[in-house]
């Protein structure tokens, strides 16, 4: 016999015991004391049987013990028993969290555990942080970023849209914008995890809420100040990673 099933076994040897003890307790508490004991039980051998007398003398005697039978079982032993019975439940339910609940609520975490290590090991591919994925991924699509900045439209459109195109790089990685955040407070964000060259932020940056919220013109000048900012945020960011753009 293994030692769950030993356990399972005195768990069930103390759950019948206390039902019986349950049981036995509630049909004491509803018949009385007087039930439970009931009849003259025998005489002793030798000793003659008297009959009752059918006199006017015994007749109060008979009444007041029919009438003290009839009270039934007093308050505080229903009481009593209702105790008892509680504390046998409660009994119960300690027991069976201990012997049953918590076993195998341990034995889902520790296969949820095992399955989880499995998992983990089983990757084939280095999981990058944060800082180095983020980097990776605008490194990888600066090219196209820099295409779509000399090519792409209106001084103005081009301007926003290369802006944007930082939150894609960073939403690629896996970085998520918070619900708290704006476009740019996102956007800067990613470029300070990255440690791009700050000055070249802040210089993009500005020619970003001038092409977004103004109403004058941009010109081709606005777009050159514009691509001079990215190179420098694009080739910090590979000096910092050891990558080339």
């Amino acid at each position: 016999m293994t030692a769950r099933q030993a356990s399972t076994l005195a768990v069930a040897s103390v759950v019948a015991t206390a039902l019986l003890v349950v049981v036995l307790g509630a049909w004491a508490a509803s018949i009385g004391p007087s039930g439970v004991l009931r009849g003259e039980g025998p005489s002793p051998a030798g000793t003659p049987t008297v009959t009752e007398s059918t006199s006017a003398s015994a007749g109060p005697a008979a009444v007041d013990t029919t009438s003290a039978e009839s009270r039934g079982t007093p308050p505080w032993v229903r009481a009593f028993a209702l105790l008892v019975d509680l504390a046998v439940v409660v009994g119960l339910v300690l027991l069976a969290a201990r012997y049953a609940v918590l076993p195998a609520v341990r034995s889902v975490r520790r296969r949820r555990r095992a399955r989880l290590r499995r998992t983990t090991e089983s990757l084939d591919f280095p999981v990058l942080e944060p800082p180095a994925a983020v980097a990776q991924e605008i490194l990888a699509d600066a090219a196209s970023q820099r295409r779509l900045l000399a090519e792409g439209g209106s001084p103005r459109n081009a301007v926003v849209e290369c802006w944007h195109r930082f939150e894609t790089q960073a939403a690629a990685a896996g970085l998520a914008r918070g619900a708290w955040e704006t476009s740019s407070e996102y956007t800067m964000r990613v470029l300070d995890l990255v440690d791009a060259h700050q000055p070249a932020v802040t210089r993009l940056g500005e020619l970003y809420r001038e092409a977004r919220f103004s109403e004058h013109p941009l010109t081709e000048a606005h777009r050159q100040e514009a691509l001079a900012a990215l190179d420098d945020i694009h080739r910090t960011i590979g000096r910092s990673f050891g990558v080339h753009a």
